[in-house]
C-alpha cells in the first residue's frame, strides 16, 4: 500500500512538472488565502487582501457581472465600502473601467491580493475558469499596452505606461501600467514596473521563492488568518516600522512608553496578520522571535489592547472586546469583537483603524 502511494504521488508530481504546475503543488490543501500569500514576491513587506467571492455572498451581490446597472454596482461598492471591505482592495475604485476595458474587475473575481516592497508593488488577481484568459490579452493589445516580445499566451509582461493607464480611464491606478496574464494559474498581475512585474510573474509560475517561502513565519500567519473576507499581513519586522508609536507626537509617545513598562514591557514583532472574519469579529496574530517570547508577550499584549488607544484616542474597550487571547507557538492571537448595536458591527472599521500606526498594543 505504501508503495502504491509513493508511486501515486510521484505521478502527481511528474504530471505537474510537465504542466508547469509546481505553482499549483505549491496550492493543494491550501485556503484562498494561503494561496493569495504565495502569489506574492519574496521582498513583498505588506500584503492586502479581499476575497471578492467572500464579499459578494456576504454582501448579496453574487450575481453581479458585465451586464449589471450601474445603480446595482454602485449599490454594492456602498455596502461594501461601509462594511470596511474595501480598504484593503487597490483595484476597488477602478471596477467600472476594469469590467469595460480589461473584461473582468472585482464583480467577478475570485481574490485579490495587493503586495508592497521597497522595489515596486503587485497586483494578484484569481479569476474563475470561466474567464476568458484570450479575450483579456486582446484587450490589453486594443488598449494600447506593448505586446510581448514572445507575442501573446507567452505568460510575459504587457508593458504601459502610466499615461496609457490615465488615458484609458482617470480611475484606473498607477499599479495597472503593466500586465501579465498567467491562464494557467487562472491569475493576472499588475505591477507599477516591468521588472517587478516579470519577478511577480515567475513566483506564481512557481520558478522564484513566494512570501510565504522568502520569510520566516508567513506560513503560519497565514493559517492563523483562517479565511478572511479581507486581511492585512505585515511581513517580518516591517510590522514594527508599520505600527510602531514612533508615528505618535512626543506626548503620546511618553505616555505610550509609561503604559508598556506598567505592562511589563514587549518584544519586537517578527511579522503580523490582521483578519476581518464573516462573523466581523477581526483575528489579529503577532508573531515572535521564540515562542518564550510569545508567551511572555501575551498578558502585555492584552492589557495594552484593553486600555488607552494612544495615538489614536479614546479606548481600545469602547472599540472591541478581547473573547479569546492565546499563544499558539511562536505567536500571540488575538480575537477582536466591535462592540455597539448590530448596524454598529457590521459598520465597524476595526480593521482600517488598527493595521496602520499608531498601534499600542502592536508596538515594538
Amino acid at each position: 500500500m505504501h508503495k502504491r502511494v509513493a508511486v501515486l504521488i510521484a505521478l502527481v508530481l511528474v504530471v505537474l512538472a510537465a504542466a508547469g504546475g509546481l505553482f499549483a503543488w505549491r496550492l493543494l490543501d491550501k485556503t484562498d488565502y494561503e494561496q493569495a500569500v504565495a502569489s506574492m514576491p519574496g521582498a513583498t513587506l505588506r500584503a492586502t487582501y479581499t476575497d471578492w467571492s467572500q464579499v459578494r455572498s456576504v454582501l448579496d451581490a453574487t450575481g453581479l457581472g458585465a451586464d449589471s446597472s450601474t445603480r446595482d454596482v454602485d449599490k454594492f461598492l456602498d455596502k461594501a465600502y461601509n462594511a470596511d471591505l474595501l480598504a484593503t482592495s487597490a483595484v476597488s475604485g477602478s471596477t467600472y473601467a476594469m469590467e469595460r476595458d480589461y473584461g473582468f474587475s472585482p464583480l467577478d473575481a475570485s481574490w485579490e491580493m495587493y503586495g508592497q516592497a521597497r522595489k515596486g508593488a503587485v497586483v494578484a488577481m484569481k479569476l474563475p475558469e470561466s474567464a476568458d484568459f484570450a479575450g483579456i490579452e486582446r484587450d490589453l493589445r486594443t488598449l494600447g499596452y506593448d505586446v510581448p516580445a514572445a507575442g501573446a499566451g507567452a505568460a510575459s509582461v504587457w508593458a504601459g505606461s502610466v499615461d496609457l493607464v490615465a488615458m484609458i480611464d482617470p480611475s484606473l491606478t498607477p499599479v495597472m501600467q503593466n500586465v501579465v496574464v498567467l491562464e494557467e494559474q487562472q491569475v493576472v498581475i499588475f505591477s507599477d514596473n516591468t521588472v517587478y512585474a516579470s519577478a511577480a510573474a515567475d513566483v506564481v509560475g512557481g520558478s522564484a521563492k513566494s512570501l510565504a517561502e522568502a520569510t520566516a513565519g508567513t506560513k503560519d500567519l497565514a493559517d492563523l488568518a483562517g479565511e478572511p473576507l479581507s486581511a492585512v499581513l505585515l511581513a517580518s519586522d516591517f510590522a514594527c516600522e508599520a505600527l510602531s508609536m514612533a508615528s505618535a507626537d512626543e506626548e503620546d509617545q511618553a505616555v505610550a512608553e509609561d503604559l508598556i513598562r506598567q505592562a511589563g514591557g514587549v518584544s519586537p514583532l517578527a511579522g503580523l496578520v490582521m483578519a476581518h472574519q464573516r462573523d466581523r469579529s477581526l483575528v489579529v496574530a503577532m508573531r515572535f522571535e521564540s515562542s518564550a517570547q510569545a508567551e511572555d508577550n501575551l498578558r502585555p499584549r492584552v492589557d495594552l489592547a484593553s486600555g488607552e488607544a494612544v495615538g489614536q484616542g479614546g479606548l481600545f474597550a469602547d472599540r472591541f472586546d478581547i473573547t479569546t487571547a492565546t499563544r499558539t507557538d511562536e505567536s500571540v492571537v488575538l480575537d477582536l469583537r466591535p462592540v455597539g448595536s448590530a448596524q454598529e458591527r457590521a459598520e465597524s472599521t476595526l480593521l482600517s483603524d488598527l493595521s496602520q500606526g499608531p498601534v499600542l498594543f502592536a508596538t515594538c
